[in-house]
């Protein structure tokens, strides 16, 4: 990495920090505005679908990165160049069918009132997918400029279709009908950032080398989303429709410090992608999982502090029930920040140990939650709190041993940059 990239990072960081940090506070605006249209019973539904949503959407995330890992300098120097659109656009159609297929099912499930809400969800993907790739095009050649505007217009198409929830008096189904059309703006205004730099590159790597990679980190991303947002499907599965409603908008607290955290864990991909192993590695990762943790603390701080003014302008009196569980939610969001860190770090130097250990910890959560620690809340969060606490600490004691080696993206890679080995 050259001088002048060390010097440019920190700024464009803390820029990509800024952009994520304002789409956050808009995308809490957001969810306040859809609880307070809802109401507790409506949004506990709505959460649980958004949530099957959120987790369908992992490949927009794998796209993000894996792109973004191939756009690296030492990939432009080998003329490496690859997009992921077609790629992209392909997985978010076959998740869209599938889920309308399944439309019947997760009605009954989740306990809607109608399918179409799923209908609406489904048709988001393609959108979501292809908007992942263009991100990890900005992403890898470090344009942090355009990429925190994309992040800043998904953030507000989203916030106005929560306005006119509002204006309006949507249900869930008028919801995710105007959040797709938020989702189809979003991809639209991304390629436009991003048409100056999908033409370049004259030697694209082999579709099946692109795909294993995506698996890959696919594989990755579902772990963290089961064992970062499955709570709340799990918490709507084993709660009644009130509490599930109030874990709901007490979730959202950890999912401000997860989600406002990720550009510390995104800065790292491109840098650990071309960094060496050792010294340089760990103080990196080091450094990230310190600045999380430091974030996640005054967020926690802030809902010990003040629960009762932050559960009124999330959702308003009817969730009430929500207020002491704030900090169990921030404490909880921060722990998986920190997993994220670490997974990230994983999935930029091609180191897997960390993908099935979430993988793990997720599926110990779930049994946990369903079949003993589901009376309340609050042993609903100890239960998914405890075991990212484990996740993290593990996550910890690896760095140190400065195992990981770079990702094996293909042989003539590996022999151009000097990297085969033994």
């Amino acid at each position: 990495m050259t001088s002048r990239t060390r010097q440019v990072l920190p700024t464009a960081g803390l820029l990509l920090g800024v952009a994520m940090g304002l789409a956050n506070v808009m995308g809490y605006v957001f969810v306040a505005l859809v609880s307070a249209t809802l109401g507790p019973a409506d949004f506990g539904g709505y959460s649980a679908l958004n949530t099957y949503g959120v987790l369908l959407a992992m490949p927009a995330g794998a796209f993000q990165v894996i792109v973004a890992r191939r756009q690296t300098r030492m990939h432009r120097d080998l003329q490496r160049h690859v997009t992921g659109l077609g790629s992209s656009l392909v997985v978010g159609l076959v998740l869209a069918a599938i889920t309308i297929a399944l439309a019947p099912l997760l009605r009954d499930l989740l306990r809607l009132e109608t399918a179409w809400s799923v209908v609406w969800l489904a048709l988001m993907l393609p959108p979501m997918t292809v908007t992942g790739a263009l991100q990890g095009v900005l992403l890898g050649r470090e344009a942090y400029g355009r990429l925190s505007a994309v992040y800043l217009v998904t953030a507000g198409t989203r916030l106005a279709a929560a306005g006119l929830a509002v204006g309006w008096s949507y249900d869930v189904v008028e919801v995710f009908a105007a959040t797709l059309v938020a989702a189809v703006v979003t991809v639209g205004v991304a390629l436009a950032l991003v048409r100056g730099d999908l033409g370049t590159g004259t030697n694209a790597p082999r579709l099946l080398e692109l795909l294993a990679d995506l698996v890959r980190s696919n594989i990755a991303l579902a772990g963290l989303m089961a064992l970062s947002s499955l709570d709340v499907v799990l918490a709507r599965t084993v709660l009644t429709d009130h509490d599930s409603g109030s874990y709901a908008l007490a979730a959202l607290f950890g999912k401000v410090v997860f989600w406002g955290t990720q550009f510390v864990a995104l800065a790292i991909v491109p840098r650990l992608a071309e960094a060496g192993t050792g010294g340089h590695v760990r103080a990196t990762l080091h450094r990230s999982a310190l600045g999380v943790l430091l974030i996640g603390s005054v967020v926690s701080l802030g809902c010990a502090l003040a629960p009762g003014p932050l559960v009124a302008l999330s959702g308003g009196p009817a969730f009430v029930d929500a207020e002491p569980l704030l900090v169990w939610a921030a404490v909880t969001g921060t722990l998986w920040a920190i997993v994220q860190v670490w997974l990230f770090a994983g999935m930029s130097r091609g180191d897997h140990v960390m993908t099935a250990v979430v993988w793990l910890a997720a599926g110990v959560q779930a049994v946990l939650v369903l079949l003993a620690f589901n009376d309340s809340p609050y042993e609903v969060f100890a239960t998914v709190g405890g075991t990212a606490g484990v996740v993290a600490v593990i996550g910890l004691l690896r760095v140190p041993r400065g195992g990981m080696t770079p990702a094996p993206d293909s042989a003539e890679t590996a022999e151009a940059l000097g990297m085969t080995r033994e």
